[in-house]
């Protein structure tokens, strides 16, 4: 082998060894990340240390990380007029810079001092820096939001205990003294032998029956805006359950001077849904009408099957409701405006309706326009394997 074959080996060689360090740079920034979970601050120390190594002139190089909030160098470390750096680039703004410094003049090359495969390393260095900050800060974001997240749920469920506990000390506060009232007066009422007497008894009887359900309906709610409403849901007859309301509330429509009539369109398919919570919609959408109905009109009660689900009108001849009213109808406390004042009440008998009818996997909505009254709608889910009209 002559002289220069000789060269061009040993040159050969110098070149893979120089490759080496360069991955073996690169390998180490990779187990430095994946050791255990490491900080930061231990990461960003741990490359700098890991970068004069893979330099051609290790025992004169030193190196330094600069970020916003941590300066990390190698021991010895010194500025110099021979340096290589490159920027760190963290979501797309430089966040710092990583720098290399020989500590004295070296034979010139592509860089001054420095070879170009130093300088692509130092650009791929710099790169997985940049990634891995992004990685760190994102982590410190997601648990900085996983504890606000569970901070505030334990706000928000100390606080549905609270109202839970406030409502139910405040219904026992009402309902022990009204209980007594509402016996005491009806007692008093079929005992009375005072026509005058009987007739205020029973407004006293009325107005404490009155009382007692719009708190039972406050209850409901309030359950059920924390998810404490349950139903006892079973296949029913809505067609029976219709045509008993109905008989029920004929002598309330004849005090209000109303006509109600029920249509039942076909045979209705049965419905999965507690009875006593539709009947309570139904009675609810009827006193409605009854209240809004014009003096000598009707009130009419409509059920309709669909493919999956059967449909229940509640239909007035009342004033109507403005279209800019309709969407806050069924919020608690609400009250069309123009009647605010002439109809007492919470304001909560239609949300109530919403609360139970989704509770049912069913909707619940209006159509009305002023002065040519108002039809309030629900479904109900039709019992799987039920018969369905076509």
């Amino acid at each position: 082998m002559n002289d220069n074959e000789s060269s061009r080996l040993r040159e050969i060689a110098h070149n893979l060894g120089e490759r080496v360090k360069e991955l073996n740079c690169l390998y180490g920034i990779t187990r430095l990340v994946e050791r255990g979970n490491p900080s930061l601050d231990t990461i960003m120390q741990g490359v700098v240390d890991l970068i004069p190594p893979a330099w051609q002139y290790p025992e004169v190089t030193c190196a330094c990380i600069r970020l916003k909030d941590g300066r990390y160098k190698t021991a010895g470390f010194k500025t110099t007029r021979w340096k290589q750096m490159e920027d760190i680039i963290v979501n797309e703004a430089v966040a710092g810079t990583l720098e290399v410094y020989y500590l004295k003049d070296m034979p010139a090359s592509d860089e001054g001092p420095f070879l170009k495969e130093e300088r692509n390393l130092i650009h791929v260095v710099a790169e997985r820096l940049g990634r891995i900050i992004e990685h760190r800060l994102a982590e410190s974001r997601l648990e900085s939001l996983y504890v606000e997240e569970k901070q505030l749920r334990e706000r928000v469920q100390a606080e549905m205990q609270r109202r839970i506990d406030f409502t139910r000390n405040l219904i026992h506060e009402l309902k022990t003294p009204l209980t007594s009232l509402m016996a005491t007066s009806q007692l008093l009422y079929e005992e009375e032998t005072n026509r005058k007497l009987g007739k205020l008894a029973r407004y006293v009887w009325e107005g404490a029956n009155s009382l007692n359900t719009r708190i039972d309906e406050l209850h409901d709610v309030i359950k059920g805006e924390i998810g404490k409403l349950k139903l006892e849901v079973k296949p029913i007859d809505l067609a029976d359950l219709l045509t008993s309301v109905v008989n029920e509330t004929q002598a309330l429509a004849g005090q209000h001077d109303v006509v109600l009539r029920l249509q039942i369109a076909g045979p209705l398919p049965p419905v999965r849904a507690d009875a006593a919570r539709v009947r309570q919609v139904v009675l609810n959408l009827l006193n409605n009408a009854f209240k809004y109905a014009a003096e000598g009109g009707r009130v009419d009660i409509r059920g309709t099957a669909r493919r999956n689900f059967v449909k229940v009108e509640v239909r007035d001849q009342g004033p109507g409701i403005a279209l800019s009213e309709q969407e806050r109808l069924f919020e608690p406390g609400y009250q069309v405006a123009h009647h605010a004042e002439a109809v007492a009440g919470l304001g909560i008998g239609l949300a109530l309706c919403k609360l139970l009818v989704e509770l049912h996997g069913g909707k619940i909505w209006v159509k009305s326009q002023p002065g040519k009254g108002s039809s309030f709608f629900f479904t109900l889910p039709a019992e799987a394997g039920g018969v369905v009209p076509s």
